[in-house]
């Protein structure tokens, strides 16, 4: 007698999609070489690799967790904010390389009175006290160290380290010297500047800084001490220059740097032989050198030792994932020697090396 009237119902369906990967957690969800959990920097042979294991990995975990995977394009800042060459922006570097002030090109430096550089506040004949105006200094993960021989650990499965644009030529190079240091830089293309990434940087993309020369080394293995030590700086493409990179303190590898060490041998290495040619030839002034590819003075290798550490000169921020080449390359006695002589007479401050710092509770794993 009465219609029923139906209500009108509305459905709503929520899809949800998601990427399975490996049901595994704890360690296996760090980097290897590092306590802090992996960044959002997967590259694609990540995801690839997850894809290829997921069947494998349901049979033996159960059912696979949800992540999601984001891959961001690599970031290559404005050329001039990192390369400068002319003599008021090298001195601007100067200050910006040791972030020393809140703003440089306002404030003059001590400028030396027969050379073009501007002195460091700090000298390697006070490292001990560097703390007292630079924290930074007196903190558990400084650099150098001392690399033991034996009880590094290997990591399974690691990547190679790849090199790219390692054999561009520079348009041009410059070498500074500072009374204390000689610092090498060089300009590209922005697409050509010198890149590296994989191995213990993972995905991260490093980019050319500079390369810094120190007589005696600064590292040393097993306690012993080697001639001479090459130090190459990289810093993370998402920052514009080392000096932003070295105010996020809260990223604990925002700047890379290659420790090669020098053994003596029979030859020099041709590319060291060139810039303590040039470097005599310049005195205590910065000069140029002919653009050549940053491999013709840091060759690529692939075994190498790592640790977290810092910038060995003030002010020492902790920021510095280190590399140290697997193996020495060569420099004779007599380039040495005549090396030597070079910073005894134009350099202030001797010598012009850090002491080994403590390793503390640090782990230095070995990759090859």
């Amino acid at each position: 007698m009465f219609q029923k009237r139906i209500p009108k119902v509305t459905l709503c369906c929520l899809l949800i999609i998601h990427i399975p990967v490996s049901g595994y957690t704890g360690f296996h969800s760090q980097d290897q070489t590092s306590s802090r959990t992996n960044t959002l920097f997967d590259d694609a042979d990540d995801i690839q690799r997850q894809l290829d294991n997921e069947a494998r990995d349901r049979i033996k975990f159960g059912r696979p967790k949800t992540i999601w995977v984001f891959h961001f394009p690599t970031h290559f800042p404005d050329h001039n904010s990192v390369v400068e060459t002319t003599e008021k922006q090298m001195r601007i570097r100067r200050h910006l390389r040791h972030n020393i002030k809140k703003n440089e090109e306002e404030e003059e430096c001590e400028e030396d009175e027969e050379c073009s550089f501007c002195k460091p506040p700090w000298e390697y004949s006070s490292q001990s006290q560097w703390s007292k105006k630079f924290p930074d200094c007196g903190g558990k993960s400084q650099s150098p160290v001392n690399l033991p021989v034996d009880g590094l650990i290997k990591p399974r499965g690691a990547r190679p380290l790849l090199f790219q644009n390692h054999d561009v030529p520079a348009k041009s190079m410059t070498l500074m010297i500072d009374g204390i240091q000689m610092i090498l830089f060089g300009e590209w293309k922005n697409e050509n500047r010198p890149l590296i990434y994989g191995g213990a940087a993972h995905s991260r993309r490093y980019l050319f800084h500079s390369m810094v020369i120190h007589l005696p080394a600064e590292h040393t293995v097993g306690s012993l001490y080697f001639p001479l030590e090459t130090q190459v700086y990289y810093v993370s493409a998402e920052y514009k220059d080392m000096k932003e990179a070295l105010e996020a303190t809260s990223d604990q590898q925002a700047v890379l740097a290659i420790s090669t060490m020098f053994s003596y041998g029979n030859h020099t290495h041709k590319g060291l032989e060139d810039i303590l040619v040039a470097a005599k030839k310049q005195g205590c002034r910065n000069g140029t050198l002919k653009g050549s590819p940053l491999s013709y003075f840091n060759p690529p290798f692939k075994e190498y030792a790592c640790y977290q550490g810092s910038l060995p000169t003030p002010p020492c921020t902790e920021s510095v994932l280190w590399l140290i080449r697997g193996r020495t390359m060569h420099i004779t006695r007599e380039v040495w020697e005549s090396a030597q002589a070079f910073i005894n007479e134009n350099f202030e401050s001797k010598p012009n090396f850090r002491m080994a710092q403590p390793l503390n509770d640090r782990r230095i794993y070995f990759f090859k």
